[in-house]
């Protein structure tokens, strides 16, 4: 059955690493080069839970950022679309939280969790961890952002007791920064990627901070394909064919194992205080380059006064010391702790985000940037209705303010560049009343491609576990193809039902559908006419006019003019004639 949530919460009853997405907007420019406008990394991580036990959540602080400079969330995982809020106790230092975080369900216990590994997980059983029917110790998160955060950290979410959730250790998951340099300080321009320790929310007692082995992977060329924050997946020897963090190209290991760790008496954190890649070059200047961060425990000896990881490398077998030291026969691996991809770009193409997240009733809605674009010239149109106190503007491209209804609302964004593709989005979303409480639930959205094939019903929030049904409807011609899910077909039907437990985006796309003419050049013989330009397209006739016993028919089409042309003659009786593609 399905349930709409606006009932749940009406006032008498009380919406893509891997773990971090970013997206920086950097202004760089060296010497007299021009200044250039770049789209950094987009980092996609999955990370491991090395608890001890089970979690209901995952919190990500960007530090000197705004709720305003968040771009992206990766959203497909066992908590959904996360909560985002910003901390402005010191005006000055402004911080932005990303939790992800369980619902409850009705007798108040945690409705999602992430369990605990009963084994070590290998680097490519990652990519499990993008589905959320499975839960086997592990998750997949994305934030996107622009702007030079100062700081940046990790942490699960615990049950502290009382049904609160308190943040659980550190999670040892650096984040990747790319440094560009515009073509004209060197010729070709390039990109250097780098990556540091995060540093503790305390100091650390000790000189030395926490240490992770690291190993470094990077694709050899470069293309400009567009690389989607959900595409950037761990990569799985089993699926080879899938859309991964590779961009599509061949990879190959760059730096296979060194230490990350943080020397605080150092202004530079030491040797071990950062990896740099190898510098890039970007010949043609629309390149997007990927790489791919793997990080591992490390379980060597320390100095137990400084706190510093005394094995610098590692041996063939990726378990022991290096052969060149005193700990051939120590173990100095651990497990693994997940991974980061990372791509850059130079000009990232226009986008909308992918959901919005839940509100409360008169409490200040963290101000979203709902439009992405390298440029401030797009024009941007909405249709649907925003709760009281909410507002979109149009020439940033932004919701904000403070709601006073309560209940499900659903609006729509169309957005669009000179010389790109019209953009369009639809966001159900879900304002909690005055001390409600939402039950476990996902979004889910639709639109048609090309925008004007047809339209698209279903859109809303649904508690998980309830029955949706989308519908594609096409306009007069064109003709319903498929729904499809992140460019992967789930339904050929143009009615598709199915169970909602995670936040779903379909694209029912539709086909142009060729208009046939007909006459009668002699007695007893038709001429059937359809343009050329409608390709793959087979006549077929049928006695009645049913879903079955179509045939093809046989006779050759020939080009006649700017139509192809089957003629019949002699006639049989009555018939029926369809093109299928």
């Amino acid at each position: 059955m399905k349930v709409n949530l606006i009932r749940l919460i009406s006032p008498p009853n009380l919406r893509h690493f891997q773990s971090l997405v970013a997206l920086c907007l950097l202004t760089l420019g060296t010497g007299a080069a021009p200044a250039s406008v770049a789209y950094g990394t987009i980092n996609n991580f999955d990370t491991v839970n090395d608890t001890g036990g089970q979690c209901h959540g995952f919190e990500i602080e960007i530090e000197d950022i705004h709720s305003l400079d968040i771009t992206y969330t990766y959203n497909w995982n066992h908590y959904g679309t996360p909560k985002i809020v910003e901390d402005n106790t010191n005006l000055l230092h402004p911080k932005v939280r990303v939790r992800y975080e369980s619902a409850k369900n009705t007798n108040g216990t945690w409705a999602a969790y992430t369990a605990v590994p009963s084994g070590p997980i290998a680097p490519t059983q990652g990519h499990q961890f993008t589905n959320p029917s499975l839960n086997f110790g592990g998750e997949h998160f994305g934030v996107g952002y622009r702007g030079t955060p100062t700081n940046i950290t990790y942490h699960w979410l615990i049950d502290g007791g009382a049904g609160v959730l308190v943040l659980g250790p550190a999670v040892n998951i650096a984040t990747p920064t790319f440094a560009y340099v515009p073509a004209g300080a060197v010729v070709p321009a390039q990109v250097q990627a780098a990556i540091v320790p995060p540093s503790p929310p305390v100091p650390d007692p000790l000189e030395f901070g926490a240490a992770s082995w690291v190993k470094e992977i990077r694709t050899t060329i470069h293309n400009n394909n567009e690389v989607k924050l959900r595409n950037l997946i761990s990569k799985d020897p089993d699926y080879p064919d899938l859309k991964d963090w590779r961009n599509g190209e061949p990879d190959e290991v760059e730096v296979e194992w060194q230490i990350l760790q943080i020397d605080h008496n150092a202004s530079n954190g030491a040797a071990n205080g950062e990896l740099k890649g190898a510098p890039e070059n970007l010949p043609n200047g629309d390149e997007v380059i990927t790489r791919r961060y793997e990080f591992y425990k490390y379980v060597g000896p320390f100095d137990l006064q400084t706190g510093e990881a005394l094995v610098q490398s590692v041996g063939l077998d990726g378990i022991h010391g290096g052969t060149n030291t005193i700990y051939t026969n120590t173990v100095v691996v651990g497990t693994y702790l997940g991974a980061q991809m990372s791509a850059f770009e130079v000009d990232a193409p226009l986008g909308l985000i992918e959901h919005l997240p839940d509100g409360k009733i008169n409490t200040p809605y963290a101000a979203r940037t709902v439009v992405i674009s390298a440029t401030t010239n797009f024009v941007a149109t909405t249709s649907g209705a925003l709760p009281a106190g909410m507002t979109f503007d149009v020439v940033a491209g932004v919701v904000s303010g403070t709601p006073t209804a309560s209940g499900v609302f659903t609006f729509q964004v169309q957005v669009s560049v000179s010389n790109n593709l019209v953009l369009t989005k639809t966001y159900p979303f879900t304002i909690a009343a005055a001390g409600g409480v939402l039950p476990p639930h996902s979004s889910v959205d639709t639109s048609g491609s090309p925008l004007n094939g047809g339209t698209t019903t279903g859109d809303g929030v649904y508690t998980n576990g309830t029955s949706v049904t989308v519908v594609a409807t096409p306009h007069p011609g064109f003709g319903f193809v498929n729904w499809t899910e992140n460019g992967t077909v789930v339904s050929g039907s143009a009615s598709f039902q199915f169970t909602n437990d995670v936040n779903r985006s379909l694209v029912a796309n539709f086909i142009a559908v060729p208009r046939m003419s007909f006459s009668a050049p002699q007695a007893n013989t038709l001429a059937i006419r359809w343009p050329t330009n409608f390709s793959g397209f087979l006549l077929q006739q049928n006695l009645n006019l049913g879903t079955t016993n179509w045939l093809n028919v046989a006779n050759i089409a020939s080009v006649v003019g700017t139509n192809n042309q089957v003629t019949l003659s002699p006639l049989n009786g009555k018939g029926f004639f369809r093109l299928r593609r």
